[in-house]
This record gives C-alpha cells, structure tokens and sequence, in this order.
C-alpha cells in the first residue's frame, strides 16, 4: 500500500467522500504525521523483530559495498539497526561476527578472519574487518536489521505487512476528542492487525521445522 491510498483510506472513512486533501493542505500534513507515528510504533513494538526489516548490504541504498585495499572501516548504510549473521566478501571469503567489546581477545596479528560494528544511530554505524582487505573492487555482503522507513510522499511504500494497521491507528488519532466511541473502535481494529503481524511474524515457512534450535543467536551482535 502506497502513502496515497493509506491517505485516501483514511479520507473515505473519515469524511465519507472522494475530495482528497492534496500536498501542502493541513489535513494532508496532519494525517501523513499520523502515518508515521503509526509505522513507529509498528517498528518499536515490544519483543518483536519484523522480517520485514531483515534486509541485505546489496540491496541498501547506500554504505560502502566493496573492498579498499588495506582499508579495515566502512560506512554502514543509513538505515542500519544492527548486524544480523555473518559479513561475506567476493564468493567464499566467511567473516564472523563479534562483539566490539570482545575484539580485545583476538590477536590483531594472526589472520583469524571477523568483523565487527561500531556507531551510533547520530553519528553513524561502522563496519571493520580482520584482517584489512589486501586486494580492492570485491563484493561485500551482510544481512542486516534496519530502521523501518517513514513515508515522505504519496509514492512511498508502507513496509508493514498489513498496513491497514497504519490506516485505523491514525483514524483512531483523528477522531479521540470528537468521537471517543469510534475512535476506540478504530483502535481496537488496529490493535487487532497489529497482534495478527506478530503472530505472522513468528509463523515458520510450510514444510520447515520449528522446534527450538540448540544454540543461542544474538541478534543485537552475535557472538
């Protein structure tokens, strides 16, 4: 669902007619803010990491992607959250992860191969890696955990994976003080799509196991 038909959605329920509000109208500002907040609390919900936001280095819009020669930091992509797994260069070069505080334990002269992550979300996230890079112009691939991203125009793209969500969340903002009957209602609704993600969420794929695994994965920083 694009920005557009959220906002459209939005209008129809709420003022029971086709006249939009367009870009720059009060209203069109007001319930765009609505959507964002909505998207927030659906990416900060409680004990909930979203597949949805599980995404790969190559596919990010920016961040450094290939390898400088005798260059160990690179730019993390802008909406990086945190690594998710292993960093692989070129084809079969496995780097694993660490956590920064435990790069102290490694020998910085052997060639034990790892990669780790420092930053914050002002400054921006850094990725480094043991051994430096000897040859440039290779591949660098991690999965990843991002920030969902906020719409910003009617063009954009809710990520959720029912963005009806979005849509009775910010119903439920625009009509609390008029009519508080309704707008509970609407929140109900809302509540109701956003307790059917989490639940999609941790369902496992057809004809795939989901016992629990013997191991423990760190999501925050791996190892």
């Amino acid at each position: 669902m694009t920005t557009d038909e959220a906002l459209q959605q939005i209008h129809i329920l709420l003022e029971k007619n086709i006249d939009y509000p367009t870009v720059g109208d009060e209203d069109y500002t007001v319930r765009l803010a609505l959507l964002k907040d909505a998207v927030q609390t659906w990416e900060n919900e409680e004990g909930v990491l979203w597949n949805e936001l599980f995404v790969s280095l190559a596919d990010a819009a920016d961040g450094d992607k290939e390898t400088v020669a005798e260059q160990s930091d690179y730019d993390c992509p802008s909406d990086f959250k945190f690594p998710a797994g292993y960093l692989k260069i070129a084809t079969n070069n496995f780097y694993p992860l660490v956590r920064p505080e435990n790069v102290q334990k490694y020998d910085p002269n052997n060639g034990e191969r790892y990669w780790y992550v420092t930053g914050n979300k002002a400054t921006g996230y850094t990725y480094h890696l043991h051994p430096i890079p000897t040859v440039g112009g290779e591949t660098i691939n991690f999965n990843y955990y991002k920030n969902a991203s906020l719409p910003t125009s009617g063009s954009s793209v809710l990520e959720m994976s029912d963005p009806q969500f979005a849509v009775y969340w910010a119903l439920a903002e625009l009509t609390k003080e008029e009519n508080p009957g309704l707008a509970q209602n609407y929140l109900d609704i809302a509540m109701a799509k956003l307790r059917a993600m989490r639940t999609k969420n941790i369902m496992p794929a057809f004809w795939q196991d989901n016992q629990i695994e013997d191991y423990f994965v760190d999501y925050q920083f791996g190892k």
